[in-house]
C-alpha cells in the first residue's frame, strides 16, 4: 500500500471518528445504555487506530525514499492526533459534574492540531467562565460542538483559509454555544446523517439549534438548559407546545 492511500484515508478518517461518535450517542439514546456495545465498539475502534498507524510506521521504516518517509510521517501524526480527538468523546463513565468549557478548550486544541493548522483555518475559543453540566450531558453538548467544527471546515473553507470562533455562555438558566466562521455560506447544502444526529442530541439536551447564515459567513447555535430545574421546565415548555 502506497502513501498516498494513506494520504486519502487519513482525509476522510477525521469525519468518520466523529460520526462514530454520533452514531453511539445516538444508539444510546435511541435504545438505552448499552455499557458492552459501547466497550466493545470503542475498543475496536481503538485498535483500528493503532493497526494504521502501525501498518504506516512498518512502510516508513522499509521505505528507502526521503519524501515517502516524510509523508508517512506526517500521516502518523494526523492519525495520532485523530486517535487523541476519539480519546477526549469518548462517553463518560460517570454522572459527575464536568466543566463544558475545560473539555472545548482541550478539544479545540487537538482539532487544531490534526486537521486545522495545516490548512490555515484557526480555530478560537471564548469562554467566560466554567459551564458545569452532568457529564453525559456535557458530552453531547461536546459532540455537538465539534460537529459543527467539522462541518464548518469542510464546507466553509474548501479552498481557503479562515478563522472559526467556538462562543460558550450562559445566560438565564441556559447553556449558549455558538459556532462561527468567516467562510462561505453554507445554506444551500443538504441535510445529511452529521445534521439529524446534531438535531437528534439536542433534543436530548432539551435544546434547539439555529442556524444563520449571511454572506460574510455562518453561525450555528445551540442552546439548552443548564440545570435538571431548567430542563424540566423547558420539557414542560416544548410539551405545551405540542398540544
Amino acid at each position: 500500500m502506497s502513501w498516498l492511500l494513506f494520504l486519502e484515508a487519513t482525509n476522510g478518517a477525521a469525519c468518520w471518528q466523529i460520526r462514530s461518535q454520533l452514531c453511539l450517542c445516538n444508539q444510546v439514546s435511541t435504545r438505552g445504555s448499552n455499557p458492552l456495545f459501547s466497550t466493545e465498539f470503542l475498543h475496536r475502534v481503538k485498535n483500528e487506530y493503532a493497526c494504521a498507524i502501525s501498518l504506516a510506521s512498518i512502510l516508513a521504516a522499509r521505505s528507502s525514499n526521503e519524501e515517502t518517509r516524510a509523508a508517512l510521517t506526517q500521516v502518523i501524526d494526523q492519525l495520532h492526533a485523530l486517535a487523541s480527538v476519539h480519546e477526549i468523546l469518548r462517553p463518560p463513565l460517570t454522572t459527575a459534574l464536568s466543566d463544558l468549557g475545560a473539555n472545548l478548550t482541550q478539544l479545540c486544541r487537538v482539532m487544531t492540531s490534526s486537521r486545522l493548522a495545516e490548512r490555515g483555518i484557526e480555530l478560537n475559543l471564548a469562554i467566560a467562565e466554567p459551564v458545569l453540566l452532568d457529564a453525559k450531558r456535557c458530552w453531547r453538548a461536546e459532540l455537538i460542538v465539534s460537529e459543527l467544527i467539522t462541518n464548518a471546515s469542510r464546507h466553509a473553507f474548501v479552498s481557503r483559509a479562515g478563522r472559526i470562533l467556538v462562543a460558550v455562555k450562559t445566560a438565564s438558566g441556559q447553556v449558549v454555544c455558538r459556532v462561527s466562521d468567516d467562510g462561505s455560506p453554507t445554506a444551500t447544502l443538504k441535510r445529511g446523517l452529521g445534521t439529524e444526529l446534531i438535531e437528534a442530541l439536542a433534543a436530548d439536551l432539551d435544546g434547539y439549534v439555529e442556524r444563520l447564515h449571511k454572506a460574510s459567513g455562518t453561525t450555528v447555535t445551540l442552546c439548552f438548559p443548564q440545570d435538571l430545574a431548567e430542563r424540566s421546565t423547558a420539557l414542560e415548555s416544548r410539551r405545551g407546545r405540542r398540544l
